[in-house]
């Protein structure tokens, strides 16, 4: 991996997207904290619950200096310039996903006859931005609006708020796992249907299939489980809390899960042209867990070694803010790189079949 990185200049490049996220982070951050306060009635206690939630992956100079811009910038009241603001903030930011598609078609060598044209470009970059802010928006409901539901239902025990917000998330749970079975069974029917291999086909198709069926079950079963306690038992309020924590461990990873989902639409659309036989499930975990902890190092590094303070003064939170842009964009490219090894690995098993 360190020698593809080298190899594909992958620093310079993550250099480069780190430049224009810096450029484009304001302007989204406008157009995602509109959107939040087009819900949310007190933003500024929403936003201090989302930066708990992440006070252990994001440096705290990076909060601080996100909070204190939304603190002094006056959001419009109306409900109309939040159209306004989106496609401002769509356009900036937007150039962000141009230098990681560039990148993109760096890593996967797409020749310059199959490149897109400069309005192409432009144009699958925008899609790609409206749906990074889509899903970026969804991971951030995720972790504030489902801890405010229950705790809502909390305060006035209502069994049938909490029994729709119990089928959501067991609905999310069903279709995760139908869509992870999915696609397993695809994979291993490619890889087979190239090593023209039946037999290991259908056992571990017929083994994915019946464990997907297990899981499914088992996430039905404690459904109806709960369903029954909430319909024919009165709430104690120890069992609402119990369900808040278990929503609390549960929603981290799910918002992890739609980052990476996020990663991946990048990885599929985001080059030029894209190998059928290229994945991209690996490097998509592979960019969102490592992240999280790169995220968490350079957090602890940066609260306990740094000298940032010290050596830069007052620009050091927009040098600890570039940093981290730059290392997040570094582990975005490494996903990419993955994907190109994991191919060169199946092509390579092929031929030697």
């Amino acid at each position: 991996m360190v020698v593809y990185a080298v190899k594909n200049r992958l620093t310079g490049l993550a250099s480069e997207m780190a430049f224009n996220g810096m450029l484009g982070l304001f302007p989204a951050i406008l157009a995602i904290v509109t959107a939040i306060g087009l819900f949310e009635n007190s933003l500024k206690s929403t936003l201090v619950n989302l930066a708990i939630r992440f006070t252990g992956i994001f440096p705290p100079q990076v909060w601080q200096l996100l909070l204190d811009f939304i603190d002094k910038v006056k959001l419009p009241e109306e409900k109309s310039w939040f159209s306004f603001i989106f496609l401002i903030a769509i356009w900036v930011f937007s150039g962000v996903l141009s230098a990681a598609m560039n990148a993109l078609d760096h890593i996967y060598q797409v020749p310059q006859s199959l490149k897109r044209s400069f309005w192409q470009h432009k144009f699958v970059a925008i899609l790609l931005t409206i749906g990074t802010f889509f899903l970026l928006t969804i991971a951030s409901f995720l972790l504030i609006v489902g801890d405010f539901l229950l705790r809502f239902a909390l305060q006035q025990n209502w069994a049938s708020l909490l029994l729709i917000t119990w089928k959501i998330f067991t609905i999310i749970f069903i279709l995760t796992i139908i869509s992870t079975a999915v696609y397993l069974i695809n994979q291993v029917r490619q890889i087979n249907f190239k090593l023209n291999k039946k037999n290991n086909k259908y056992l571990l198709t017929i083994f994915i299939f019946v464990s997907g069926i297990f899981s499914t079950q088992l996430v039905y079963y404690l459904f109806l489980f709960v369903s029954s306690l909430i319909i024919n038992s009165n709430i104690e309020k120890t069992f609402l809390t119990l369900l808040i924590s278990i929503w609390r461990l549960l929603s981290f990873p799910l918002a992890l899960v739609i980052i990476a989902v996020a990663f991946a639409f990048i990885y599929r659309f985001g080059t030029s042209h894209w190998n059928k036989g290229t994945p991209i499930i690996p490097g998509a975990i592979l960019a969102s867990v490592s992240w999280v902890v790169v995220s968490g190092l350079f957090r602890f590094y940066v609260a306990w070694v740094g000298m940032y303070n010290k050596i830069y003064g007052a620009i050091s939170t927009i040098i600890v803010l570039m940093l981290w842009l730059h290392l997040s964009s570094l582990v975005m490219l490494l996903g990419a790189q993955l994907n190109i090894i994991v191919a060169e690995i199946k092509q390579e098993k092929f031929k030697n079949h």
